[in-house]
């Protein structure tokens, strides 16, 4: 009788990437409650003790997820160049790419309403990405003429903040006309009372 053959094993980048998207799919199918570590593993043909070995929480496996998927995305706000558009097209190109994930928002509030540190981290790191690319693009209207002010920060976290809300707080999706409306009544204006 001839012995089974194993699968051969995953090397730790595939398996990670494995391990990613089976959080994400049943996050986004099942929703948060039902991302455990049993789940997730059970999912990826993996153990729960990998999963343990490496994250805290089922909160930090997703928030990790969301980032490995940012940052394969080639379109993230850090390739974005901002030159040869007007102020109004590279803030709605780059709002545009606001991942408004219902069931990842979701698990942001709760984890949010129970105070976990990890949230707090993650929402001041990714205030810092949003200055830094608000700074690029008034950097870019500003080499253009379009605004010759300094913008202060609280301008600047702005449209963030309200697509944030629009998406967590009102449950809404954040759709292309929602943007432009949002850029035209409320951000433009923002930065150009600025000028007075």
């Amino acid at each position: 009788m001839a012995a089974s053959k194993r699968a051969p094993r995953k090397t730790n980048e595939e398996l990670t990437a494995t391990i990613f998207t089976a959080a994400m799919a049943i996050l986004n199918a099942d929703g948060y409650e039902q991302v455990t570590f049993n789940t997730v593993a059970q999912r990826a043909g993996t153990s729960r003790a990998v999963l343990y070995r490496h994250w805290d929480s089922v909160f930090e496996l997703l928030l990790d997820a969301q980032t490995y998927f940012d940052d394969d995305n080639p379109d993230t706000f850090a390739n974005i160049d901002f030159s040869g558009q007007n102020l109004r097209t590279n803030l709605i190109n780059s709002l545009a790419h606001f991942d408004g994930s219902q069931p990842f928002l979701r698990a942001l509030l709760i984890e949010l309403g129970q105070d976990n540190p990890v949230v707090h981290q993650y929402f001041d790191q990714l205030h810092q990405q949003q200055l830094f690319i608000m700074e690029r693009m008034l950097s870019a209207a500003q080499l253009a003429g379009e605004i010759q002010h300094t913008v202060t920060d609280n301008i600047k976290q702005l449209p963030f903040d309200l697509l944030l809300y629009q998406a967590m707080v009102d449950q809404q999706p954040v759709t292309q006309t929602y943007i432009e409306s949002l850029v035209d009544t409320v951000v433009l204006p923002a930065i150009t009372a600025q000028q007075d």
